[in-house]
C-alpha cells in the first residue's frame, strides 16, 4: 500500500490511502472529480460505478474500505463548502449559543450507536425511522419493511428519543461526541414530492393535508379559472376540487405574508437541520441514497443488523424527477425564480445546481 498526498484546487482533500487493484487510475479518478467539485452527485455516481469493477475482484473487503476512504474525501469537500457557504450568507452560529431546545425537533438520537439524524421529509425519512426503531430493539419486526407507515410515524413515535426531549447539557454532549448525519434532495423534486404525496388525491394523508392546509390554499388563491388547454392536461392528476393545483401551491411557498411557518415536508433545509449551526460527519444525498444510507450503517457499525431498504422495493411508481417538466411546465417563469429565492440557501449550501430543464423554464421570458 501507498499514501498519496491529494490537494485539489480548494485545498481540502486530507490524506487518501490507496490500494489494491489499479490504485493510480483510481486516484486520478478522484483528483478529477475533486476538482470539479459542482458536479458532486453525478460524480459520486461515477465513483461508486468505477468501484463496481473493484468489488467483482471478490476483495469485498478492500472494496468497501477504498469506497468509504472515497465517501469521507468527498464529505471533507462539502463539508468545507458547506461552512464556506454558511459564512458567505452570514448564517454561522455557535451551537453553544442556543437556548431553545425546540431547533433540535427533527433529530432522532440513538444513545447505544451514539448517532443522531435529522430527519428531512421527503427525502427517505420513513426509512430511516424504520432503521431507528428497528434498532431500539423496542419494536418486534422480521425485517424493516414489517413495520407498517402508519405505525412508523404514530403508534410508534413514543419509542423514537428527540434531541429537543432533552436537557441542555445532555443536547450538548450528543452533539459534541455523537456521529451526526441526515439526507438532502434536489429542492425542485422534493418539492414535488411533498406535492403529489399530501395534497392530492383521496389517500388519508391527503385528505388530512387538504383540511389544513389545501382549504386555505384554495379561498386565497384559486381567484382564475384555469385556461382549458392547462385544464385538460391537469386533469390526469386532480381528482376532485379539493386538489389544491400546483401552482397554487407554489404561490403559497412564495407569499411573503403568510404568517404561519412552511410545514416541514417544504421546509428549507437550513431551518430543519441547521448546517450552519451543527457541523454533520456526513450529508447523504438522495440521488445516491442506496450506497450513502449503507455508508452510515457501516459509520455506526449497525451494518451486520440492518439493510437499509433500497428504493425499488418501497416506491413502485416513478421517480419524481421524471415529471418535474410536466408539472413545472405551466408555472410562470416568475413564479419560478421566486421559489428558487426561495430555497436558494439549500441550493448553495449543499451544492445542488438548478436541473437543466428548470433552468429552461426559468429563463423563459
Amino acid at each position: 500500500m501507498r499514501v498519496v498526498k491529494m490537494v485539489s484546487r480548494h485545498k481540502l482533500c486530507g490524506l487518501l490511502v490507496l490500494g489494491g487493484a489499479g490504485p493510480l487510475a483510481l486516484f486520478l479518478y478522484i483528483l478529477a472529480w475533486a476538482q470539479n467539485y459542482s458536479a458532486t452527485t453525478e460524480g459520486l455516481r461515477s465513483v461508486h460505478k468505477h468501484l463496481d469493477g473493484l468489488s467483482d475482484t471478490g476483495n469485498h473487503t478492500l472494496y468497501l474500505a477504498q469506497t468509504d476512504r472515497m465517501t469521507q474525501s468527498s464529505q471533507g469537500v462539502l463539508g468545507q463548502h458547506i461552512r464556506h457557504m454558511c459564512h458567505k450568507l452570514k448564517m454561522l452560529s455557535d451551537k453553544r449559543n442556543i437556548t431553545n431546545p425546540a431547533i433540535f425537533d427533527h433529530i432522532l438520537v440513538d444513545d447505544r450507536f451514539k448517532v443522531l439524524y435529522c430527519q428531512v421529509p421527503k427525502v427517505a425519512c420513513s426509512n430511516w425511522r424504520r432503521v431507528f426503531l428497528y434498532l431500539s430493539g423496542k419494536v418486534k419486526a422480521g425485517s424493516l419493511l414489517d413495520l407498517k407507515l402508519s405505525d412508523v410515524h404514530g403508534a410508534y413515535d413514543q419509542h423514537l428519543t428527540y434531541l429537543s426531549d432533552l436537557t441542555p447539557e445532555q443536547i450538548h454532549y450528543r452533539l459534541d461526541n455523537y456521529y451526526k448525519f441526515v439526507f438532502v434532495r434536489e429542492p425542485f423534486e422534493r418539492l414535488l414530492s411533498a406535492y403529489r404525496n399530501k395534497l392530492v388525491g383521496q389517500t388519508s394523508t391527503a385528505q388530512y393535508f387538504k383540511e389544513k392546509f389545501g382549504r386555505f390554499i384554495i379561498k386565497r388563491f384559486r381567484d382564475k379559472p384555469l385556461a382549458a388547454s392547462v385544464k385538460d392536461r391537469m386533469s390526469r392528476d386532480l381528482v376532485d376540487e379539493t386538489d389544491v393545483r400546483f401552482t397554487e401551491f407554489l404561490h403559497y411557498l412564495a407569499d411573503r405574508s403568510r404568517q404561519v411557518p412552511l410545514n416541514e415536508h417544504w421546509a428549507q433545509y437550513i431551518h430543519l437541520c441547521h448546517p450552519c449551526v451543527l457541523q454533520y460527519d456526513f450529508i447523504g444525498k438522495y440521488e445516491n441514497l442506496d450506497a450513502d444510507a449503507q455508508y452510515v450503517l457501516r459509520a455506526i457499525h449497525a451494518d451486520h443488523l440492518v439493510t437499509f431498504p433500497a428504493r425499488g422495493t418501497t416506491y413502485r411508481h416513478n421517480r419524481t424527477a421524471d415529471y418535474l417538466s410536466h408539472y413545472y411546465g405551466d408555472v410562470h417563469p416568475s413564479l419560478l425564480r421566486r421559489i428558487y429565492r426561495l430555497y436558494q440557501p439549500d441550493f448553495l449550501l449543499f451544492n445542488y445546481s438548478v436541473p437543466s430543464n428548470m433552468q429552461q423554464l426559468m429563463d423563459r421570458t
